[in-house]
Formats: structure tokens, sequence, C-alpha cells
């Protein structure tokens, strides 16, 4: 995921319209995906996104420059689906994970049925983890931040998001099987010290 130009920031910072576009632009699609991930509704994480990029332009004045830009805006998401969590304790809808999912281009049918398979039943187990680990794996894996910038995106110590991935990790082995877990577990992007 790139992140925003420091000179895009400024812009917003001084209230430029352009610049905000800019930003949602470059974000808006990260965050909807990250929001679907974590409510499993198409409606819900597109207002969430609404909702995150809305209160970007209301409180850009509070960014601090202590993380990147996208993973405050990612932490602003993250709260605004708590909120929607805690207002809307109904049951969801899921989506089929084909309306986001992006297939791979293979020659071999045999062999990209078989892959497709294997994926969505890797997907069905991550989406099946209990939220705090279901978060933590999302961002991690999925979306491609360090455990030290998840941290910052859910507010917790970087500790309690090495220890979920800990947990998730041993709720996918006995789910999956040791063996595709230790693959995925080796693609783990945290370059960040403990």
């Amino acid at each position: 995921m790139t992140d925003i130009e420091k000179c895009t920031i400024a812009a917003l910072l001084r209230g430029d319209d352009d610049a905000y576009l800019a930003v949602i632009n470059a974000l808006k699609h990260p965050v909807y995906r990250f929001t679907l991930r974590l409510c499993r509704d198409s409606s819900t994480a597109e207002d969430i996104t609404q909702q995150t990029f809305l209160a970007v332009w209301q409180s850009i004045g509070s960014f601090r420059w202590r993380s990147r830009f996208s993973t405050w805006v990612f932490g602003i998401a993250y709260r605004q689906y708590l909120l929607v969590k805690r207002q809307d304790e109904r049951a969801v809808q899921t989506v089929p994970l084909e309306d986001w999912h992006e297939a791979e281009e293979t020659l071999d049918v045999d062999s990209a049925l078989v892959a497709e398979d294997e994926r969505s039943r890797i997907r069905r187990a991550v989406y099946a983890l209990p939220d705090p680990y279901r978060e933590v794996v999302c961002l991690v894996y999925l979306d491609g931040f360090t455990c030290r910038e998840a941290a910052q995106v859910l507010d917790i110590p970087i500790g309690t998001v090495k220890s979920r991935i800990n947990g998730a990790l041993t709720i996918l082995r006995e789910r999956l099987g040791e063996s595709e877990v230790k693959a995925d577990e080796q693609r783990l992007p945290d370059n960040s010290p403990a």
C-alpha cells in the first residue's frame, strides 16, 4: 500500500479540497477492503468507509506525524467500525468473497481450481476467527501492516498484537493443519523491533 506524500498531507492540513480527493482516491479501496474484512457486510463497509473519510476531513488537525498517514487513517476506520459494531449488534450478511478477491491468472485449470478452493478454505478459517484475532491477522497478513503499525491502528500494545497473532495461528493450525499455517507464518511483515 502506498502512503500519501507529505505535500498532500500538508495541503490537506490547509483545507485543500484537491488534497482531500487525492487522499480518498489513494486510500478508499484499501480502507473499504479492511472494513469489509472486519464487518463482512458490503453496505456496512461502504458506510464505514464514508464515515472514515468524513472523520479524516474533520480531524485532520489532530494528525501529528507520529505514524504513517495511512496508519492514522486505518485507525480512524477501525474506530468507526467499533462504533457501528456497538450500535448495531444485528446479524450481518456475509459477502461472497469473490466480490473482492482478485483471482490470479493461471494456465492450468485444475491447479487453479484446487488453489482457489484452498484459498477459500483459508479465508473462511481466517474470517471465522474471533474478532480480536481476525483484526490483527487482517491488518498484518492481508493489509501488509507491521505489528507496530497494527498496534497503532488498534490502539493496543505491540505485545498484544503479537500475542493475538500467536493465538490466531494456534487456532488456524488446529483448523487447517500445521503445514499450511507454517508456510503463511513465514510471510509475517514485521520489521519492527519487539
